[in-house]
């Protein structure tokens, strides 16, 4: 089999000739190793380790032309003291200017790593602007769709990795423009205005998941770890998350042959009966660190339900040795591969200062007890 075949064959829930290695790399990555962030810096990282590509840079969404006297960019304010970068984040509307402000280059070894010290969303006059700018974005759809970036993915790739989609729910939408504290407060505290926000986030949403069910690719992800990661709580995240994944899913049934699965962290064990009752065809990372559940315990009740991806501990690839490396391959192995439906990954992202050697164990030790 291919690595694109292995790959759909465990996402359907079924078993290959071998388990697909897939770990999660992604720009820092790609930028340590090849100094580039682009989606063919990342597929070639795979190539070099012998990993199934999954989860790059590459997206498609649904057009929504902006309307005259609105505007949402950035704009680079140079470097400061520190040597650090700064970047200005700018909600523009008619009534309202909203700023927030981004930095990046504070970590010498990890320069492209960014991290936003100020959301520009803060008050409620502030998403009363917000939400008329989406509002009017939804309004101006026109049935177009962008798959630029993923046509060009799936021709270069052919069978040797699954150029997957990346999309963003309702609540990913609204909580990275607020920021995770402020969001999760606002959500008690106006909970009508926080409601009309998500009827218009959730239409925008189902756009972009059609421009997928549209586009070339078979798999796309649904990035839910704002929602998971904040601990939300199971009746907090099925009152304001779950909708979300729910209107994903119902979009992409309508279409044979195109699967959705969760990008997740944090403690989940009490949210994956939701996400198998919402008919999800993967979740991933079962992160081994800030998780609640292991892969075992997940693959014993929920194993033949869906198609589970993890969850090889990123500390171990950064800092541990290659036989803590190898071991970490084979628990992973052991837990996760048995009948099928289980892509190898990492528990999150590949991190930026990860031993070579040690994330190429991932391949290794799949090529020598991975084998069905």
């Amino acid at each position: 089999m291919t690595p694109k075949q292995r790959f759909l064959a465990a996402v359907k829930g079924e078993q290959p000739d071998m388990v697909p290695v897939a770990p999660l790399v992604h720009c820092r990555f790609a930028h340590k190793l090849l100094k580039r962030t682009d989606w063919k810096a990342v597929f070639e990282v795979h190539r070099m380790i012998g990993s199934c590509h999954h989860r790059g840079p590459v997206g498609c969404s649904a057009v929504f032309p902006m309307p005259d006297g609105y505007s949402e960019q950035t704009r680079d304010l140079g470097s400061r003291p520190d040597g650090s970068k700064a970047t200005e984040w700018r909600i523009q509307t008619p009534t309202r200017t909203m700023t927030g402000l981004r930095i990046s280059n504070f970590a010498p070894d990890d320069p492209i790593i960014t991290t936003t010290v100020d959301y520009p969303i803060k008050t409620v006059a502030d998403w009363r602007a917000f939400l008329d700018m989406r509002q009017r974005m939804f309004d101006g759809f026109r049935g177009q769709y962008d798959h630029s970036l993923v046509r060009q993915a799936v021709e270069f790739m052919g069978e040797d990795g699954m150029p997957s989609v990346g999309l963003g729910p309702a609540y990913t939408a609204l909580a990275s423009r607020r920021g995770m504290q402020g969001f999760m407060l606002d959500l008690i505290d106006y909970p009508d205005l926080m409601s009309e926000l998500f009827a218009v986030e959730r239409r925008i949403m189902e756009k972009n998941i059609e421009s997928f069910t549209h586009s070339p690719t078979d798999v796309a992800w649904l990035d839910i770890c704002w929602a998971t990661g904040s601990q939300l709580g199971p009746t907090m995240f099925e009152k304001w998350a779950l909708p979300d994944v729910v209107r994903a899913m119902d979009v992409v049934r309508r279409t044979p042959g195109k699967y959705l699965g969760l990008y997740t962290l944090g403690k989940i064990r009490h949210l994956l009966p939701m996400f198998v009752a919402a008919g999800v065809h993967f979740v991933e990372t079962f992160e081994p660190n800030e998780g609640d559940i292991t892969l075992a315990e997940a693959k014993k009740l929920y194993g033949t339900k869906m198609c589970l991806m993890g969850n090889f501990d990123p500390v171990i690839l950064a800092r541990g040795s290659l036989e803590e490396a190898r071991n970490e391959a084979r628990r992973c192995l052991r837990e996760g591969m048995d009948g099928g439906g289980y892509v190898f990954a990492t528990g999150d992202e590949v991190p930026a200062d990860t031993k070579l050697d040690n994330l190429k164990a991932m391949v290794e030790m799949t090529e020598k007890y991975g084998r069905y």
